[in-house]
């Protein structure tokens, strides 16, 4: 028996589509209508929420694909509502009355799903960049189809659990290298992880003001806290390096992400820094014992070293940096390889549809 999610969804299948023409206007008109649905959320979590969430629909499509698939799927506008991987997408970002949803339908239609989606996407990552300095226009490219279903989507989208996952999804599947995936997760520098969603609690950054930036903060987090196993024997295994004296908001990291500096796969739990102390405590033994279990980092020779060298370049070079040039760069290519995967015969933007008879 379908779920009530799922039924519900049904409202919004439509016949597959396919974008008739997508001009500069057009794309610059989704930047400003992205920045109008923001500008009129009150709340703050609400707002984080609609930013990060936009960011990751777009990954939840184009995470899917594998292109050693009959069925490699990819950016086609198709994402499983109703599988678990997918919470927290459904009904407060995409739904028939959500705002983002209401302006594709009333404007955008013309477009398909998926090219859409990733236009507002890269609205909302050149709006929280630094300076408003990483615009993706001129890799935007346009003509993917919608796909009318995506029975499997969500089980191929990784769950948080380590570079194994990250390996099999974004080299083996994808066909994309380390530093693409340290360049793709740098993404987490905004938005937050739900309990309620993907049960994993926290922002990725110190506080909710720097989880609306987009820049290289991620790596600098990843590199410098004193992060310690949380959710021990759970199924949402992850790290914390708050506690409730120096945090208004748990500030965590996901096994995926910790794994492009620290082994996690082999080595949990553990512990980042087992040289410090707050009150005369270890800070790795604050809910856990801890202190004798350090991470490990990786064999000069193993193939992570790859994930561990771009963290560093995109650090930006000797810490302070206001330098976020590397992961800028890096990223806009891991972001067009991933948002074109699978499709061979996209267009650059058009100067004005108007033009075409």
């Amino acid at each position: 028996m379908k779920s009530f999610i799922a039924l519900i969804a049904l409202s919004l299948i439509t016949p597959s589509v396919a974008s008739e023409c997508f001009d500069k206007s057009t794309y610059d008109s989704i930047d400003n209508d992205i920045e109008v649905i923001a500008s009129g959320i009150d709340n703050e979590d609400d707002l984080i929420h609609f930013y990060g969430g936009l960011v990751r629909m777009v990954a939840h499509d184009f995470m899917d694909y594998d292109r050693n698939s009959g069925t490699p799927m990819g950016s086609d506008g198709c994402i499983d509502w109703d599988h678990e991987a997918n919470r927290g997408l459904w009904g407060s970002l995409w739904c028939d009355d959500c705002e983002l949803t209401k302006l594709y339908n009333d404007k955008y239609g013309h477009l398909s799903k998926a090219d859409f989606w990733i236009a507002a996407a890269n609205a909302v990552i050149r709006n929280l960049s630094v300076d408003k300095s990483l615009d993706l226009v001129d890799t935007f490219l346009w003509g993917r189809q919608d796909a009318e279903s995506c029975e499997g989507q969500g089980d191929r989208i990784p769950t948080g659990s380590g570079c194994r996952e990250v390996r099999d999804v974004f080299l083996d599947s994808m066909g994309l290298t380390w530093r693409d995936a340290v360049a793709l997760l740098g993404a987490h520098t905004i938005g937050r992880g739900h309990q309620e969603f993907s049960g994993h609690d926290g922002y990725w950054m110190p506080s909710s003001q720097e989880a609306l930036v987009f820049d290289k903060q991620y790596y600098e987090e990843l590199v410098m806290r004193p992060w310690r196993a949380r959710n021990i024997g759970q199924r949402e295994e992850d790290f914390i390096a708050s506690t409730e004296m120096t945090h208004e908001e748990p500030q965590m990291m996901l096994k995926t992400d910790l794994c492009f500096w620290v082994d996690t796969d082999n080595h949990y739990p553990c512990c980042m820094r087992t040289n410090m102390w707050m009150d005369d405590q270890n800070w790795c033994d604050w809910e856990e014992t801890l202190s004798d279990s350090k991470c490990t980092r990786y064999d000069n020779d193993s193939p992570h070293m790859e994930a561990v060298e771009s963290v560093v370049e995109f650090l930006g070079g000797r810490r302070p940096s206001e330098n976020n040039d590397p992961f800028y760069q890096s990223f806009a290519a891991a972001w067009f390889k991933a948002t074109t995967n699978g499709h061979g015969s996209l267009k650059a933007l058009r100067r004005r549809c108007s033009d075409i008879v």
